[in-house]
């Protein structure tokens, strides 16, 4: 079983390899006095001009060029799409890593000396369970006064929350507005509602092009993210909002096609969810503090409960130290 990161990550890097979606992204988020300057109908994506080869097969579909309106034909911006589902308070850090990496690959293969370097625009699309805290390089540096803030090299990145943001206040896709409205649901007691906005929203692409295509996709996802008891009432109401297209009742239930197995199959589900719950765990305390000792990892892994694993993953972005999240993981695993 992919860990739950994994599948939110191949999930959206999916829906933005499909050029209308990564548009929309843009259009949606850029200001109206930037997208003037960009030609946006003329996206490509960038799999060799700008990415170092260690970076190429995360970034392949990840990392776009728009070429703007005025200069030469080589004048292009980049966006950098960026998905995160915790909240790692690094993510400005990270960004200036990757945009460093990007410009002195850029330059190595330059042309000639007198080239510039191409703006590189970060966007990113979040859903932690409770919301994204924006942050920038300055506030992760101990300054000892706000006059130090002039040598920190802060800079600002496009932000789509899904959590406190609500995807019909923007102009996204109608398959991404459908992906975006399960993820802010996702942590409601509304799930079921959302996911009846969902599959209204998935309704609207077009049939004779990529409905079925994102049906299935959007289907996949539930099912690998969700608890197998959902499945019945996402089916029913899967069913119910797709009542005027009989040929999609094929693949809303062979995608369920789990549904009501036998007691091993959902006891071998609910372990791997317990698995995912302390990996994510462990990844968002290796993002905050640096690689854990060997001891803090398989305490971790040692908490049988996934209830307690969400509680420290919600207390985990309010410690300040190692110490202090050790002191609560060793807590929670005498639970």
């Amino acid at each position: 079983m992919q860990k739950a990161p994994k599948i939110h990550d191949n999930t959206i890097k999916y829906f933005l390899s499909d050029r209308k979606n990564a548009i929309s992204v843009i259009r949606a988020l850029l200001p109206k006095k930037v997208q003037e300057h960009l030609d946006l109908d003329k996206i490509r994506y960038e799999k060799d001009t700008f990415i170092p080869k260690h970076l190429r097969e995360y970034f392949s579909d990840l990392l776009t060029s728009v070429p703007t309106k005025c200069g030469t034909s080589e004048s292009k911006v980049l966006f950098l799409l960026e998905h995160k589902s915790t909240f790692k308070r690094f993510t400005p850090l990270q960004f200036l890593r990757y945009i460093l990496e990007f410009w002195d690959f850029y330059l190595r293969n330059a042309k000639r000396e007198s080239d510039k370097l191409p703006v590189v625009i970060p966007i990113l699309i979040a859903h932690p369970e409770y919301g994204w805290r924006a942050l920038k390089i300055s506030d992760l540096v101990n300054l000892p006064s706000d006059d130090f803030k002039v040598y920190i090299p802060d800079f600002e990145f496009l932000l789509f929350d899904a959590v406190k943001d609500d995807p019909e206040n923007y102009e996204f896709d109608e398959a991404l507005k459908a992906l975006f409205t399960i993820w802010k649901y996702a942590h409601s007691p509304e799930f079921m509602e959302g996911i009846k906005k969902a599959f209204r929203l998935i309704k609207k692409i077009d049939p004779d092009v990529r409905l079925d295509e994102y049906l299935k996709l959007i289907l996949q996802y539930l099912e690998l993210n969700r608890e197998e008891k959902e499945y019945a009432e996402i089916k029913k109401i899967a069913e119910t909002e797709l009542d005027e297209g009989e040929q999609y009742m094929g693949t809303i239930a062979e995608m369920f096609r789990n549904e009501g197995k036998h007691e091993g199959a959902i006891i071998g589900r609910q372990e791997g969810k317990l698995e995912n719950a302390q990996e994510t765990l462990i990844d968002q305390a290796s993002e905050l503090y640096g690689p854990l000792p060997g001891m803090l990892s398989d305490k971790i892994r040692s908490i049988q409960s996934i209830d307690n694993l969400r509680v420290l993953a919600r207390k985990i972005i309010r410690t300040e130290s190692l110490d202090e999240f050790t002191e609560l993981v060793n807590k929670a695993a005498l639970n």
